[in-house]
């Protein structure tokens, strides 16, 4: 794997609200040929959780950078957030990122360290400023 990072709901929704910092990473993941994976929950909530009216050119503009994979829910995977999910009790976007950033061994992208404490001591998470 060529490194990379997994976006949770709370980097979607600073990144469609202008985060300078997500910003600067959507543009070296672009040009290092970086992903960014991004759990469909995540999108979806980070989303909701989003005024689309105000942000929605600048949201659509960053998704459309070749670095981003979305990652939906397979059948074993939607056991598997959920089974964090409850074990954890997380939210299912918690649990979903937490998931894909397992899975890939990438570290998850968010505002909110806090809610991945106690999933796994194999969970890197990084701060979004």
């Amino acid at each position: 794997m060529s490194g990379g990072y997994v976006l949770d709901h709370t980097a979607v929704r600073s990144l469609a609200h202008g985060s300078i910092y997500l910003a600067a990473r959507v543009h070296v993941s672009t040009r290092s040929a970086q992903p960014l994976y991004v759990p469909g929950v995540c999108l979806a909530q980070g989303l909701a959780e989003t005024a689309l009216g105000a942000v929605r050119q600048r949201i659509e503009e960053a998704f459309a950078a070749p670095s981003f994979v979305f990652r939906p829910l397979d059948e074993l995977g939607c056991w598997s957030v959920a089974q964090i999910a409850a074990e954890c009790g997380v939210p299912i976007a918690v649990a979903h990122a937490a998931h894909v950033g397992l899975s890939t061994g990438l570290p998850v992208l968010t505002t909110d360290r806090a809610a991945y404490k106690g999933i796994d001591s194999d969970l890197v998470t990084e701060a979004v400023p």
